[in-house]
């Protein structure tokens, strides 16, 4: 299971940011019609002080070795996905996007267990 560090504090949203998120892939940037496909990195944190304080908004996360920020959606305490063990969820536009994510997130600070 993959884990969000404690290190790395999310930063809260605005509806901007938050529209932008929806129509965008959280690595390339490229955007994605409402028809387009929509692949979900699932992650968690390890401290569980930062889910609560975020859960139910979206909020970003700097990714200074890629020299890129990274936008994910903190599920809710009732939600489906955090049932399944998922606290925090990055959209990107294919495998690729989200294998280098994946990376980018393992290079930072071992972000991802």
């Amino acid at each position: 299971m993959t884990g969000i560090v404690s290190l790395i504090v999310p930063k809260r949203l605005s509806a901007q940011e938050k529209d932008y998120w929806l129509g965008h892939c959280g690595w390339c940037n490229r955007q994605m019609g409402e028809e387009g496909e929509r692949i979900a990195i699932k992650a968690r944190f390890r401290d569980q002080k930062e889910y609560r304080k975020n859960e139910g908004k979206v909020v970003s996360f700097v990714l200074a070795d890629a020299g890129r920020t990274v936008m994910a959606y903190v599920v809710t305490r009732d939600s489906p996905a955090k049932k399944e063990g998922k606290e925090a969820i990055f959209q990107v536009c294919s495998d690729r996007c989200g294998d280098e994510l994946t990376v980018a997130m393992n290079k930072e600070i071992n972000l991802l267990k």
